[in-house]
């Protein structure tokens, strides 16, 4: 059972950092897909000496049970997992030579990524240009507390399943004499920002919820000049099948660049369900 963190960066070719993080107590578990399966491919190359106006937006939401009934999650013998993936993108050129290419593909069955994003920025400004950009990554997911062997009593008496379903994440069992996957609540951001009057960047994301281990990852690299910033947010909690609060994890970074810059950032994430 395991969670991992990998981040790497450096900001004016004079940072770099590396962190991990590891715990036994983790219990992240994917989302089933349907059996219908969604695809979603799309390319855009730009090639333009003037204004480029470029945006994007995804939100997925999957479910292992109903999900126009949550929250509050199903707590019963099942348990309940939902997860999502949301994703924003917008880029403004004015007054330059900007080349722009992004590949995107969503795919919504167990096949990993299900979000994949490759981009690439080149710009030069012309007479009092500039260009912006903005991109950000978020994926959550959240289970409850799941039935791992049956007892001769009810799991859950319907008084009782309707506490539950008060609480997004109960961590506690179900009976005293019933073994659980315990719950599971994460949510990880990831972000970039810039305003340059000259510019060479790419940008690569991938997540995925319906496959295990559940993951994110975004890498930027980027050369110019102006201003760069990019960040990374993860909150984690788990359950142990008791009781208890079994592990709690908050993580925050920003790193800003402003000048002549090298940016490079590079941020990884996964959770590993309990063996």
């Amino acid at each position: 059972m395991k969670k991992t963190i990998g981040l790497t960066g450096v900001v004016a070719m004079a940072m770099a950092l590396m962190i991990a993080f590891s715990g036994v107590a983790s219990a992240s578990q994917p989302v089933k897909p349907t059996k219908e399966t969604e695809c979603v491919g799309v390319t855009t190359d730009i090639t333009c000496s003037g204004t480029v106006v470029e945006s994007q937006g995804l939100s997925l939401e999957s479910s292992s049970k109903d999900i126009l009934d949550n929250p509050p999650l199903y707590a019963g013998k099942a348990g309940e997992k939902y997860g999502k993936i949301k994703y924003d993108e917008k880029m403004i050129g004015l007054s330059g030579a900007t080349d722009f290419d992004k590949c995107l593909e969503v795919d919504t069955s167990k096949t990993a990524p299900n979000l994949h994003v490759h981009k690439q920025i080149g710009y030069k400004q012309g007479v009092l240009g500039s260009l912006s950009s903005d991109e950000q990554v978020g994926m959550n997911i959240v289970t409850t507390a799941k039935v791992t062997r049956k007892t001769k009593k009810k799991s859950v008496l319907p008084e009782e399943e309707e506490k539950w379903k008060k609480k997004i994440c109960p961590f506690k069992k179900v009976t005293k004499t019933t073994k659980t996957v315990p719950a599971s609540c994460e949510e990880v951001n990831a972000y970039s920002e810039m305003v340059v009057t000259e510019v060479s960047a790419t940008t690569e994301t991938n997540v995925g919820i319906t496959k295990a281990p559940v993951n994110l990852g975004y890498k930027i690299n980027a050369e110019g000049k102006g201003f760069v910033a990019a960040g990374v947010g993860v909150s984690v909690v788990d359950g142990r099948g008791k009781d208890t609060l079994g592990s709690k994890m908050v993580y925050k970074e920003e790193s800003i660049a402003y000048g002549d810059f090298e940016f490079s950032r590079e941020v990884g994430y996964k959770s590993e369900p309990p063996t």
